[in-house]
C-alpha cells in the first residue's frame, strides 16, 4: 500500500513540474517518432500572456508519407481577426519591436509594412527579381481587327492638348494617388505602340503615293 501512495504521489509530483528558463546544450525533441503517416505531431504553445482563446503554435504535420509540413498556427479567426504572425527585431536602443514581415489572418502578407490594403502581397520597399510573369487577358490583339476604330491624329492631337496625356492611359494625379497595375498598364501601352504602328503603316503608304505621283510627273516634264 506505502508503495502504491509513493508511487500516485510522484506521478502528481511529475506533473505538477513546470520549467523555468533553461539552456539546453543539444538537440530538443518534441514528442517520440510516431508510427502514424499522416496527420499532425505533437505541438509547441506558446502560452505565458493570456490565452484568449486563440491558439499559437508550431507542429509538424504528415500530408502523406514523406511529404511534410512545418506548420506555425496563428489564432482561430482564419479570413478575419487582428490575429498575425510578425519577423521583427528589437532595437536595443529604444527597446521596441519592429516589424519586418507580417503575416495576416486572412493570408494576406506585408513586408516592410503593415498596412496591407485590398492586395495580398504589400511590399514598402523596392523589388529585386529576375522575372515576374503577369497573368493578363484581354490582350490588345484586337487593334489589328478590320473593324476596329482607331482615332484620327488629328482628333489625337486635339486630346493631347485639352488633357494632356493620351487616351485611356491614366494622367500623373491618378498614378501619384493609385500607383498603377503592371498588367493593365503593359496592355495599354502595346494597344498605343499598336495604334501607332497603324499609323505608320498608312503614312507609309501615303508617302509612297505621293513619291509615285512626284515620280510621274517629273517624268511628263522631263518629255
Amino acid at each position: 500500500m506505502k508503495k502504491i501512495y509513493l508511487t500516485l504521489a510522484f506521478m502528481v509530483a511529475v506533473i505538477a513540474v513546470k520549467a523555468q528558463s533553461q539552456t539546453i546544450n543539444g538537440d530538443l525533441s518534441i514528442g517520440g517518432d510516431g508510427t502514424v503517416l499522416t496527420g499532425p505531431g505533437n505541438r509547441i504553445y506558446f502560452n505565458g500572456a493570456s490565452f484568449n482563446g486563440d491558439e499559437l503554435s508550431m507542429y509538424r504535420f504528415n500530408r502523406t508519407a514523406n511529404v511534410s509540413d512545418l506548420r506555425v498556427n496563428i489564432g482561430d479567426d482564419y479570413g478575419s481577426g487582428d490575429d498575425r504572425f510578425l519577423i521583427g527585431t528589437t532595437n536595443w536602443v529604444d527597446g521596441k519591436y519592429y516589424v519586418h514581415m507580417v503575416v495576416g489572418a486572412d493570408g494576406k502578407v506585408g513586408i516592410g509594412t503593415e498596412v496591407f490594403g485590398t492586395e495580398r502581397l504589400a511590399v514598402n520597399g523596392n523589388i529585386r527579381a529576375r522575372e515576374i510573369k503577369v497573368e493578363a487577358t484581354g490582350w490588345p490583339d484586337y487593334v489589328f481587327q478590320k473593324d476596329y476604330k482607331i482615332s484620327s491624329l488629328a482628333d489625337l492631337d486635339r486630346y493631347i492638348k485639352l488633357n494632356k496625356h493620351l487616351p485611356g492611359i491614366p494622367d500623373a494625379q491618378e498614378v501619384k494617388e493609385n500607383g498603377i497595375e503592371l498588367g493593365e498598364m503593359n496592355k495599354l501601352l502595346l494597344q498605343k505602340i499598336e495604334e501607332l504602328t497603324l499609323h505608320l503603316i498608312e503614312k507609309d503608304k501615303t508617302i509612297k503615293g505621293i513619291l509615285k505621283r512626284m515620280d510621274e510627273i517629273e517624268k511628263k516634264i522631263k518629255k
